[in-house]
């Protein structure tokens, strides 16, 4: 049975490192991630749009047209 030697040597200063991330984590997101989540929004509703236009619908924009049961465009 081979030993690896990365677990028997502890990581220095684990702990203080969680506890940065913690407090990081605590202050929300920041702008890239925001960003790259205004990306993805942007990329899946055009990707919607296509499927839509495809099928000789318009994407349902608003709560009300998407709760209408059977509704079709």
């Amino acid at each position: 049975m081979q030993i690896s030697i990365a677990r028997a040597v502890p990581r220095p200063n684990a702990g203080i490192i969680k506890d940065i991330e913690d407090e990081d984590n605590k202050k929300g997101f920041e702008p890239d991630d925001l960003t790259a989540f205004h990306q993805l929004v942007r990329h899946l509703t055009a990707d919607g749009d296509r499927r839509a236009a495809g099928a000789g619908r318009k994407a349902r924009r608003t709560l009300a047209e998407m709760t209408v049961a059977g509704q079709r465009r």
